[in-house]
This record gives C-alpha cells, structure tokens and sequence, in this order.
C-alpha cells in the first residue's frame, strides 16, 4: 500500500442487506450492481458469500446491471421482473434501489411485500421517498472527514508518513422499502 485508504468493508455491506432480507422472509434475492470499480466487485462478492452462508441460491440472470446512471436501478428492476420467476427480494449496489423502487410499483406490484428492495449509501433522500428506502450507511461523511485529515497530516508532516488503511463499520437503516415483519 503506497497511499492512505479510507472507507468501508464492501462485503460487509452485502452481507448486512442480504441477512436483512432473509430475515424478512425473502429467498430469491437479486443483485442490481454497479460498474466494474472494486466497490462494485465487493458488494457482488458480499451478495454471493451472504446467499450461500443462507443456502440459497440465485440463477445467474438475477445479477443484473454493470452501468451506474441516475436510471440504472429502474431498468434493471424492470429487467428482473420480466423473469419467470422473479425475484422476491432485491439488494442494489447503492440508493440506484430509489429507481428499482419506481419500477416495481409501476409494474402493479408492492414493496415490500411482493418485492422488497435495499440499497447502499444513505442518500440524503432515501427517506423521502413514496416508499422510504431501507440503505446500508457507509459513513460517507466520516469518510470525507478522516481522509481530509489524513491529507492534512500528510501535507503538514517533516518527513512522509507511514500510509494508513482505515475501514468503518457499515450500518443498515430499516425503512419501508424492506420491513415485512416488524
């Protein structure tokens, strides 16, 4: 490691949606992904390692999505619901679930009973929306600040520093979008 890193376990993050909706009773959890960054990547190797920890298992079409836009997670929501056998829960790469959301009850369906949705990143609007959406909080804030600190340190220190990795703990944020038992 050459260079200071702050942030937060991807996997974790998957894990902690995936469990989640387990325990609302959902087995067949689709994953709307982002693009191939090592965020992405993370959060896709979470969503594996958490089905099998559940034993449970999801056909490859239930992966879907490698673009990151404003429209991505309602289009690959839209994707998903056209399966045969669509999935009964979905966990989306970041808070694109907002869009995932917007398809499924355009599609004359409920959230979350017929599909319950979790995104990632806590958006400022996540509980604003029609229906609010359950996120796992990364700390982004947090985030900023340690790494400005780190910059700061770095700049101002005589001699280079040492490169620091320092990863916060993800926490997930129960909203609407997800709560099927209360």
């Amino acid at each position: 490691m050459k260079a200071n890193f702050v942030g937060v376990n991807d996997e974790e993050i998957a894990m902690l949606a995936i469990d989640h909706l387990v325990e609302q009773g959902c087995r067949r959890i689709a994953h709307i992904r982002g693009p191939e960054v090592t965020t992405s990547i993370g959060r896709l190797l979470g969503y594996r390692r958490a089905l099998a920890t559940h034993r449970l298992k999801a056909p490859p079409e239930y992966v879907t999505a490698k673009e990151s836009t404003d429209g991505s997670g309602y289009d690959a929501m839209r994707r998903l619901l056209r399966l045969r056998n669509r999935p009964d829960g979905v966990f989306a790469f970041n808070d694109a679930a907002a869009g995932a959301i917007k398809a499924v009850l355009e599609a004359g369906l409920r959230v979350p009973q017929d599909v319950a949705v979790v995104g990632a990143g806590n958006v400022h609007y996540s509980d604003l929306l029609r229906v609010p959406v359950t996120t796992v909080d990364q700390s982004s804030l947090l985030i900023g600040q340690t790494a400005a600190d780190l910059l700061l340190e770095a700049i101002e220190a005589k001699t280079p520093t040492v490169p620091r990795r320092i990863l916060f703990s993800p926490h997930l944020i129960v909203r609407e979008s997800s709560l099927r038992r209360k």
